[in-house]
Order: structure tokens, then C-alpha cells, then sequence
């Protein structure tokens, strides 16, 4: 048992259950191994959580790609949502912010990530509007309230994205992208 399957096990059950409903020895289980072979790998479950937050967060940089800016404000926007979403919808990425969205008000650490990803979100809401803005692909006037508006409507939408029926959130996600655009219309 290698503790990449372990931390990957663990991230799936506390996906499913949350991250303090999973018992060391339910993990154990799980895995096919004894409680006395996770304190092998991990001395303790602060480490295993923390361990499980750097493997997520190592497999986020590594999915993080850039947003092309070429092409229409539609274009722009509606291919970043999709970069987004995508981020949020596949696994293992799912589960992980899953449990970043249900443990930030318990977890330092968890807290910490969550901020990290919203701060990403609004810089990189910031260089997608003021590019698009500069560009005259959009006409704003308040970049501030711009970014802000767009960051906090895109990060709610991608956590409800966590819980609920994909097909859904895509069609509002379209709707927000179509009425921002027409709101900065030329």
C-alpha cells in the first residue's frame, strides 16, 4: 500500500462523508491495511490530513493551464468558465474542493487553501476583464466593481457546482457570461 492509494482513499471517503466522519480505522479498512500500517506511512492524522491537502493542492498547479484571450468577450469568458468548471467537475479535483468548501470553517489549513483559490479566481477574473476592457472588447468603467461582481458570482456557482446537477449549472453559467457581456457591451 502506497500512501499515494491512501491519500487517494482517504479523499474519496472524505469527499463522500466529510473529512471528520472518516475514523482512521475506517480508513484502514478501506485501504485493506491495519491502523498500525497508516501510522507506518503517517505518524499521526494531522500529518495524513496534511499530506492529503498537499497532494491536492500539488495536482491543482498542475491543472492550472492559462485562459487564451484571443477571440470575442463571449469567447474569452465562456472558455474560462469552462476552464473553471472543468476544474471543479473532474476528479480527483472534485472531491478535494469538496472538502475545502465543507472544512474551511473548521481547518486552518483547509481556510487557507479556500482563500488561496478565491484570491486566484479574482486575479485571474482581473486579467481577464481589464484585457478585455483594454482590448474594447467590453466597455467597463468600474473595473473593481467589474471583477468583483464577475469572481464572486463565478466562485458561487462553481461550490454549487460541488453538490448539484452539472447540466444545471452549465446553463446558468452561460446566462451569467451572456449577461455580463451584454451589461459591458461596447
Amino acid at each position: 500500500m502506497t500512501k499515494e492509494r491512501i491519500i487517494k482513499t482517504l479523499l474519496t471517503m472524505a469527499s463522500e462523508k466529510g473529512l471528520g466522519a472518516v475514523s482512521l480505522s475506517q480508513l484502514a479498512k478501506a485501504c485493506d491495511i491495519t491502523k498500525a500500517a497508516l501510522y507506518h506511512h503517517f505518524p499521526s492524522r494531522d500529518a495524513l490530513v496534511g499530506e492529503l491537502f498537499s497532494y491536492c493542492k500539488g495536482l491543482a498547479q498542475k491543472q492550472m493551464g492559462t485562459i487564451e484571450l484571443g477571440g470575442s468577450a463571449l469567447e474569452v469568458l465562456s472558455d474560462a468558465m469552462d476552464h473553471w468548471h472543468e476544474l471543479y467537475s473532474e476528479e480527483p479535483m472534485r472531491s478535494f474542493y469538496r472538502i475545502i468548501e465543507s472544512e474551511a470553517l473548521f481547518n486552518k489549513d483547509a481556510h487557507t487553501i479556500r482563500t488561496s483559490l478565491s484570491e486566484m479566481l479574482t486575479a485571474q477574473s482581473t486579467v481577464l476583464l481589464e484585457t478585455l476592457s483594454l482590448t474594447g472588447r467590453l466597455a467597463i468603467g468600474d473595473l473593481d466593481l467589474a471583477v468583483q461582481t464577475f469572481s464572486a458570482t463565478v466562485h458561487r456557482l462553481l461550490q454549487r457546482l460541488l453538490s448539484e446537477d452539472e447540466a444545471s449549472i452549465a446553463w446558468e453559467e452561460e446566462q451569467f457570461i451572456e449577461r455580463f457581456v451584454r451589461l459591458y457591451r461596447p
